[in-house]
């Protein structure tokens, strides 16, 4: 989890707020909470990588899962 959080800091520049391992399309996910440069709280999700023979990932991994806080216009 502390590689997915290097990543997404390392992507957006934001700081980390928090960080979880959730299900989502039948396999784990890491979701990690930042907070934007313009000081919105966003949330990014993370595949972790196999630790044997897993290929190095770039930055494009990491996608984000919705643009706000859930209940925000």
């Amino acid at each position: 989890m502390s590689d997915s959080v290097r990543r997404v800091q390392r992507s957006t520049g934001g700081k980390v707020l928090g960080a979880e391992r959730v299900q989502y399309d039948g396999r784990e996910i890491n979701r990690v909470k930042y907070v934007d440069t313009e000081g919105s709280v966003r949330y990014m999700d993370d595949v972790p990588q196999q630790r044997r023979g897993a290929d190095r990932r770039g930055d494009n991994d990491v996608r984000p899962a919705r643009d706000r806080n859930p209940g925000e216009p």
